[in-house]
């Protein structure tokens, strides 16, 4: 049988990794966190999104392109905080069009034969939550993200996920405007039989 393998996706700020940490302890399921702070060029990157944009979206690709191979290695059931395609929605906000044909190839190449999520749970919120959130985290180079960059990054978000419903695929979006799952076990429990008719299995007690 495949192994499940989750990836907790969605905007900038959302819960993320939150959520694949907690329902990592939940399933006993090995925790896949995506690399951020290791960046070089972030900080750069949100000063002048164009200028950095190529070299930080390309870090980003490679580092995960790693991740996600040495994941192949892994037998038990996977959390992850992030999917890989998650390199192309942000590719496609920052790059010019010659670049991200460019990027693209290379991600076609890379990904060919990797091992992909078979369950993807998106979250999303309203604007005010997810600044809220990232102002709460406290990243310095995350000070300067522009409403219309996290507007456009929700509307990618979830044009991917109808593109991936409409194709069958085991996946769910949540809301989480109104949830605060790391605070209310209410609301964890809440996600947590939303996402168990996708998941299967039965959570370790």
């Amino acid at each position: 049988m495949k192994k499940q393998f989750i990836a907790v996706e969605g905007p900038i700020g959302v819960g993320k990794s939150s959520l694949a940490h907690k329902l990592s302890q939940t399933y006993k399921y090995y925790e896949e966190k995506e690399i951020i702070t290791e960046n070089p060029f972030l900080s750069d990157f949100y000063e002048d999104i164009s200028k950095w944009s190529f070299q930080t979206e390309m870090f980003f690709l490679c580092n995960r392109y790693k991740q996600f191979q040495d994941l192949a290695l892994i037998e038990n059931g996977i959390v992850s905080d992030y999917h890989i395609y998650k390199n192309k929605i942000f590719a496609n906000n920052t790059l010019t069009d010659t670049e991200y044909n460019k990027f693209s190839r290379i991600y076609d190449i890379l990904t060919e034969d990797l091992e992909m999520p078979n369950v993807i749970i998106f979250l999303d919120a309203d604007l005010a939550t997810l600044k809220s959130r990232i102002a709460l985290r406290n990243r310095s180079f995350e000070h300067q993200i522009a409403d219309d960059y996290l507007l456009n990054l929700k509307r990618d978000y979830n044009a991917y996920y109808e593109s991936l419903k409409h194709d069958g695929e085991r996946v769910i979006r949540i809301d989480t405007t109104h949830l605060d799952f790391m605070k209310y076990e209410n609301d964890y429990n809440y996600i947590l039989e939303l996402v168990k008719p996708l998941i299967g299995g039965h959570e370790h007690e």
